[in-house]
């Protein structure tokens, strides 16, 4: 079967979603679960975008990883539905981010793969360790005026109305009525979900 996958070669690359702070454990997790599975070569490469920062801190040097887009991990794999399920059921994983809408087919929502000029702007952005890239593409599943929900932070549960997209900052600003008052809230695109 390995060798009927290899000639098809549809490998494609999707952006996961995953909690704040647990990206390595995502990344972990679904790299054991695919080799528990058998489908390690189903699911070949997980990215996380990030570089190490060194600073000083009270006289010593500390190295600490600091994500480009925290919050997501990019995998490369061949779509179907069991490694559609299996990484979705993965503990920390959000779900599936597409560059665009997603597909429904026969009654399953196929998340949308980036496209090749997309993946290679994001691994151009590694080498020049710029963070745009993955917010542009983040930033399309977002439209000015379209309800959504807060889903974590101190405005978790309100519902607003996005006002402005900031794909280079990865953040949309959001009018949510707050006693009252309609106040506009810069948050993080991963802060937010669509209704």
């Amino acid at each position: 079967m390995s060798e009927e996958i290899s000639d098809i070669k549809d490998y494609k690359w999707y952006i996961v979603h995953t909690q704040h702070g647990y990206e390595n454990k995502v990344r972990e997790r679904i790299e054991k679960r695919a080799k528990e599975n058998g489908m390690t070569d189903l699911i070949v490469d997980i990215y996380i975008p990030s570089e190490t920062v060194t600073s000083t801190k009270n006289g010593k040097k500390v190295s600490k990883e600091e994500f480009f887009y925290p919050g997501y991990v990019l995998v490369k794999m061949i779509m179907n539905d069991a490694t559609q399920s299996m990484v979705r059921r993965t503990p920390g994983v959000a779900g599936f981010i597409g560059s665009h809408a997603t597909t429904k087919e026969e009654g399953n929502i196929i998340p949308t793969p980036l496209s090749e000029s997309d993946v290679a702007r994001i691994f151009e952005n590694r080498e020049e360790k710029s963070k745009t890239g993955i917010n542009e593409i983040i930033g399309m599943e977002f439209d000015i005026g379209e309800k959504v929900q807060v889903i974590d932070g101190p405005f978790n549960g309100l519902n607003g109305i996005i006002e402005n997209i900031n794909s280079d900052k990865g953040r949309v600003t959001v009018k949510i009525e707050i006693f009252g008052r309609s106040t506009p809230t810069e948050l993080e695109f991963s802060k937010v979900k669509k209704l």
